[in-house]
């Protein structure tokens, strides 16, 4: 599938092609049209030979067959079976939109849309989409399905969405670009959601012979799309010869190399493979070698080489890299600090549909950076991005109406809000749920709905819902009470960064509950990881063991250096302590002299 962008609505003519009356292509044209497929395809007993097929596309296209104008125009576009091309796709490509063929509109499209031969211009390829849309192309559908989707460039509006994606499962699945099918059974656009088939459609359409075949394969394969995950066969469809040469499948490949999915993380080769996928043109390779620079991945933090680099992804329109290019300029990373050209770089994602910038954008207004402040319009911002699929946006909200800031304070509001994020699986709102349930804030108080929500956070990683779940083990409340299985919350929570987690670990130990054995030295480890990660009693208990020796060595200097830091946090007990322990003891004067009993009189 194509980038994001959506389509006009009007029919316009081909920009730069000459109208035609369709023709019908000369008497021979048909034959030779058909043998051409049948070496693209590897039909029967002709096996598949791309540069055979180029050989008899030209002739029928020569012949003038605008069908073999199309397929020349994309394998040129491609680089399938002949070099790539810029001139040569433009010029088939255009003879065959002219006579009107819908394969050729939509290719030429293509070109519009990656700024192969022209500069990007996702408006233009918007148009040539609906052309070839309504000449019968269900991959044209689709993509302006896709288009209305996501609002890149123009016109965001779901419900238009729906009505391409409906359109283009009408048509007999024999027109559709398979890749085009499997990518829509694969995200229920138009058809139900249905991995099996989508991995069926992405199979055939590599068998197929096309380029971006073995990559979406791999996509499969590294997902557990339609088939159990599998990295190892992943990894040998990114490394196909046919995949080698296509600069989306070595991102791909670049990608698990990056994050050691699968493979041992390797990020200097991963970052030479984003640079080599980058030389090629394609926009996302050049976002990815702008991030390893700002990241550190592959090389030393270079924020200049960032910002060039994001640039170069943003003249392509690659609307990821705008926020990232904002953000650059927020912090004066690489360049010299500036706002407004923050906010220059927000806007022109913003009209690419980029609802990360929609969301930065909020944030700036809310901000006041250089923008005007002003909270009712930081929320409308906040709630398009929302609307857009950003789900940090819909928790943000939720935020704003739990604390009253920016908007009156509205308990029932930010449990809608953090709803709609957790259902797009933010953890952060999932654990925020859970905490309103459990305190019936905004919503009735329900522990078996606050156990759930703790639950699904908790699994995605969520440090904090572990400590909650531990201390409804603990406790006993909706779960039966087990300290063994609370503690083990405690631990994994802990071990997941939450300062609280290790405190009541170190609770646990110190007092010994269950089958739980009293360990003062787990105790002293648990509070002083809990005070490493800031928890000022920890801080506070943590000195007291060190003051005392209890669960190791006695140590008074680290035990005055908690205390005073607990102090400062403005923890008073360890005040009390830090000062016993610093100040001076009283000094009575000529102690000798002072009489050792009451003095008798003496008798006359």
């Amino acid at each position: 599938m194509g980038s994001r962008v959506a389509p006009l609505t009007l029919l316009l003519a081909v920009p730069g092609v000459a109208q035609e009356r369709a023709q019908p292509p000369s008497p021979a044209a048909p034959d030779v049209l058909a043998e051409a497929h049948r070496y693209w395809l590897g039909q029967g007993e002709v096996k598949r030979d791309r540069i055979r097929a180029a050989e008899l596309y030209l002739k029928a296209a020569e012949g003038g067959d605008p069908e073999a104008m199309a397929h020349l125009g994309r394998m040129h576009f491609r680089g399938e079976g002949i070099p790539k091309d810029a001139a040569q796709a433009m010029k088939w490509l255009k003879s065959s939109a002219a006579k009107g063929n819908a394969r050729g509109l939509y290719h030429l499209a293509e070109l519009h849309q990656n700024g192969f031969g022209v500069p990007v211009n996702h408006a233009e390829y918007a148009k040539l989409l609906r052309q070839a849309a309504d000449r019968g192309s269900a991959d044209a559908m689709a993509e302006l399905g896709q288009c209305h989707e996501y609002g890149s460039g123009i016109g965001w509006d779901p419900a238009q969405a729906k009505s391409w994606y409906e359109k283009a499962s009408e048509q007999p699945k024999s027109r559709f670009y398979p890749m085009t099918l499997a990518w829509m059974h694969q995200n229920g656009s138009g058809f139900p959601k249905d991995a099996e088939a989508a991995f069926e459609f992405a199979k055939q359409a590599t068998g197929q012979g096309y380029a971006d075949g073995p990559r979406r394969m791999g996509m499969h394969f590294l997902n557990g799309i339609g088939v159990p995950k599998n990295p190892q066969a992943a990894l040998a469809w990114f490394t196909h010869p046919d995949a080698l040469e296509d600069p989306a499948a070595l991102v791909s490949l670049a990608d698990m190399l990056r994050t050691g999915t699968g493979v041992p993380k390797d990020t200097d080769r991963a970052a030479a493979l984003y640079r080599k996928a980058a030389k090629s043109g394609t926009p996302v390779a050049m976002f990815w070698v702008a991030n390893c620079h700002e990241n550190g991945i592959g090389g030393p933090v270079d924020f200049a080489q960032a910002v060039s680099w994001y640039a170069k992804a943003a003249e392509h329109e690659f609307h990821w890299a705008h926020p990232r290019l904002a953000m650059l300029y927020h912090r004066g990373q690489g360049v010299p600090q500036d706002d407004k050209r923050a906010v220059r770089w927000l806007k022109q994602g913003a009209e690419l549909g980029s609802a990360y910038s929609i969301y930065l954008l909020g944030w700036f207004t809310e901000s006041g950076w250089a923008l005007e402040k002003d909270g009712a319009k930081a929320i409308d911002l906040y709630q398009q991005a929302g609307e857009r699929g950003w789900v940090q946006a819909w928790y943000e909200l939720g935020h704003c109406y739990l604390n009253g800031v920016i908007t009156p304070k509205n308990l029932s509001k930010s449990v809608e809000h953090f709803r709609k994020a957790a259902d797009l699986g933010s953890v952060g709102a999932q654990h925020q749920l859970a905490w309103a349930y459990q305190f019936g804030l905004g919503v009735a108080e329900n522990l078996t709905e606050a156990v759930r929500f703790y639950q699904m956070a908790a699994d995605q990683g969520s440090g904090a819902s572990m400590n909650q779940l531990g201390w409804f083990h603990q406790h006993g409340l909706v779960v039966p009470k087990n300290p063994e299985v609370a503690l083990g919350w405690y631990l994994k929570g802990g071990d997941r960064g939450d300062s609280r987690a290790w405190w009541n670990a170190g609770t646990m130990y110190a007092s010994g509950s269950g089958n739980i054995l009293q360990d003062l030295g787990k105790a002293r480890h648990a509070y002083a990881q809990s005070a490493d990660l800031g928890e000022v009693q920890a801080m506070r208990e943590l000195g007291r063991y060190l003051e005392n020796g209890l669960g190791g060595a006695r140590d008074v200097d680290q035990a005055l250096a908690w205390y005073k830091k607990a102090m400062e946090k403005g923890d008073d007990p360890a005040k009390a302590a830090y000062l016993r322990l610093t100040m001076p003891p009283p000094v009575i004067d000529d102690l000798d002299d002072l009489p050792t009993a009451h003095p008798t009189e003496e008798m006359d």
